[in-house]
């Protein structure tokens, strides 16, 4: 191919660099939008488990108390190290099978701070319901060592006016200082994590129960819109964009365009685009000429 010679197109050297540039800040775009996610709430408060269809679910309840070390969560991935504790007023989501609330797991500095999930498949959905949320909570989506997003309760939350009641816990009562509900991640159709990391920052706890996956993305063709509940944030890496009024008709609303839907085909658009100035380009020259 010739130096000035771009699919197909016999390019002036000013139209080449214009086409460079366009080129340049359409990767830019790619390369933010394939890191961001999407946070939504349960829109029942006392709602513990996720309404998205076709998932895994981990609820802890067949471990065995205290610290539990490579767990494996079957057909989904592995877990570093657990801590599990008894239902309390901090955590333990209502298990169907008793109708009471059971077994969940928490970080803390008095024994682990950190548990990693290290899932076999990439994947776009992760839900779980995030009890007795703390400023020291700290969630990390990854993909191989590139950090995707990062969460914490005040960040989610902080400048939110949520209803008192997600406040408190919905099944035993009490702790109405702190926040109760089932929270989903949805990667749009860019992104997939490989490694969830939960932390405790500082004092306190991190307690959390019923883990929900899917490698799928959302797909308003199959998911039903109520399973988005209700829109929180749309992080990528550590910048936060908090939702002052949580809504489904925001930024990826089911109507316009929801995780995982298809989008126009932005290079498609730019390389359009980019004819078209060529083209523009060569009239003016051939205007000149004559």
């Amino acid at each position: 191919m010739k130096k000035n010679q771009l699919f197909g197109l016999k390019t002036q050297p000013f139209y080449g660099a214009r086409l460079w540039a366009l080129f340049s800040a359409l990767m830019a775009v790619s390369q933010v939008n394939a890191q961001s996610t999407l946070v939504t709430i349960a829109e029942d408060p006392t709602q513990t488990t996720s309404s998205l269809s076709n998932t895994d679910v981990f609820d802890f309840n067949d471990l065995a108390l205290g610290i539990n070390n490579n767990v494996n969560w079957a057909g989904v991935g592995t877990f570093d190290t657990l801590e599990i504790a008894n239902p309390n007023v901090w955590g333990g989501a209502l298990d169907l099978t008793t109708g009471e609330a059971s077994q969940f797991s928490w970080q803390r500095n008095k024994t682990i701070n950190t548990s990693t999930l290290f899932l076999d498949t990439p994947s776009s959905y992760f839900g779980f319901w995030w009890s007795a949320g703390d400023y020291n909570n700290q969630l990390s989506f990854y993909s191989g060592d590139q950090l995707l997003s990062q969460y914490t309760t005040a960040s989610m939350f902080g400048s939110l006016n949520l209803s008192s009641d997600y406040y408190g816990n919905p099944l035993t009562g009490g702790n109405t200082r702190e926040p109760y509900a089932f929270i989903n991640f949805y990667g749009d159709e860019n992104t997939a994590w490989d490694r969830i990391e939960l932390k405790q920052v500082a004092g306190g706890g991190f307690e959390s129960d019923n883990y929900t996956t899917r490698v799928e993305a959302f797909n308003p063709e199959v998911d039903a819109e109520d399973s988005l509940g209700l829109v929180v944030a749309e992080v990528t890496g550590t910048d936060i964009s908090i939702v002052e009024s949580p809504s489904v008709d925001w930024v990826w609303g089911f109507e316009e365009k929801a995780p995982g839907a298809p989008i126009p085909p932005a290079l498609a658009l730019a390389l359009f685009a980019m004819i078209f100035l060529f083209k523009k380009g060569f009239s003016a020259d051939e205007n000149t000429e004559k």
